[in-house]
């Protein structure tokens, strides 16, 4: 059962379901609100980080809160996360470390050639031999200056690339050239001669 009762605070009436009640609904959140702010004011917690005051059950300062939760999300602990690799205009990036904005992925065939040969010359670009941009083997890739890198400019590196194979693969090629040229003739001579069959009452030997 309700009662009408007046507030000491403010002096508006309110109904309650206590008739015990000294506060209307608006006043005790005011005055809960002014007892934290008054226990928080008495007893000073730190945070551990900047060690500035902190609210009462807090891990951590507001500044220092929204820092830790971004660093929880980061990386492999984000839903998003595709093992630090993505596609930009053809070519495959990859992270490098823990760092934001411009220079947080690079090239990964760039990271390739610069593990094995060292850092890039100033003014030079690595080049995909095939022209495939996600091919980032090491034997795919060459340096060049930046104003070389033009058709003309590419066909010397291709040519070599084509005499290597030519090279590889010449023993294959004149292997089956030769069988070819065997089959040829033995159809030309009639074909292969046939094996003659043995009747089955006859002994052998």
């Amino acid at each position: 059962m309700s009662a009408a009762l007046k507030c000491q605070r403010c002096d508006n009436e309110f109904t309650a379901t206590r008739s015990d009640a000294l506060w209307c609904p608006v006043c005790q959140v005011v005055r809960e609100k002014e007892r934290s702010q008054k226990y928080e004011s008495r007893v000073k917690v730190a945070c551990p980080d900047c060690r500035n005051p902190m609210g009462r059950g807090a891990e951590y300062c507001l500044p220092c809160s929204n820092r830790h939760r971004g660093e929880k999300r980061r990386a492999e602990n984000n839903g998003n996360w595709k093992n630090g690799r993505t596609m930009n205009s053809g070519y495959v990036f990859v992270r490098v470390g823990h760092v934001r904005g411009q220079g947080a992925y690079r090239p990964e065939h760039c990271l390739v050639w610069e593990e094995a040969n060292g850092p890039i010359p100033k003014g030079w670009v690595i080049h995909h031999l095939n022209g495939v941009k996600t091919d980032n083997r090491l034997s795919n890739l060459a340096a060049m200056p930046r104003n070389s890198h033009h058709p003309d400019h590419l066909a010397k590196p291709y040519q070599q690339r084509i005499r290597e194979l030519e090279v590889k693969l010449a023993p294959a090629a004149e292997h089956q050239i030769g069988n070819s040229l065997d089959s040829t003739a033995m159809k030309t001579l009639g074909g292969t001669p046939k094996a003659k069959k043995t009747p089955k009452n006859q002994i052998v030997g």
